[in-house]
């Protein structure tokens, strides 16, 4: 083949695949809010589910966010998360009595999906209800 077709074919080619859709970026996210119950109503917070697919430049993953605030409990408390029933982590209250929880599926990690149907509780150590 001569110089000249080979570098017209490759421009041809290269055009073909730069000019090609790139696959659609998907994002689902759902919201859940807690609050806080008894004898600690002052308390507030949500629960984030959040699925990434075909995101440039980033692996297809799933993360659960956990944010809560205005916890009447002395920092460094902890707190075990559960949904639906299981426990997934825990959070520390800080010295502004909020916290925070991240659950990434890298590695193989399975994170658990949050709906609106879907419970989710906070609970100290001791099994005492803090928030839903």
């Amino acid at each position: 083949m001569p110089r000249g077709m080979l570098i017209h074919s490759l421009i041809v080619v290269t055009l073909f695949f730069s000019l090609a859709e790139p696959a659609c970026a998907y994002k689902r996210e759902s919201r859940v809010p807690l609050s806080g119950c008894r004898g600690h109503f002052a308390a507030s917070g949500s629960a984030r589910f959040v699925a990434m697919q075909n995101e440039p430049r980033q692996t297809d993953h799933e993360e659960l966010i956990i944010e809560i605030k205005n916890v009447p409990l002395r920092p460094g408390t902890k707190l075990i998360v559960y949904v639906s029933d299981d426990p997934v982590g825990s959070i520390s209250l800080n010295a502004k009595q909020s916290g925070s929880l991240t659950l990434t599926s890298s590695f193989g990690k399975v994170v658990p999906e949050i709906t609106a149907g879907t419970s989710v509780m906070i609970k100290t150590i001791d099994g005492r209800d803090v928030m839903w």
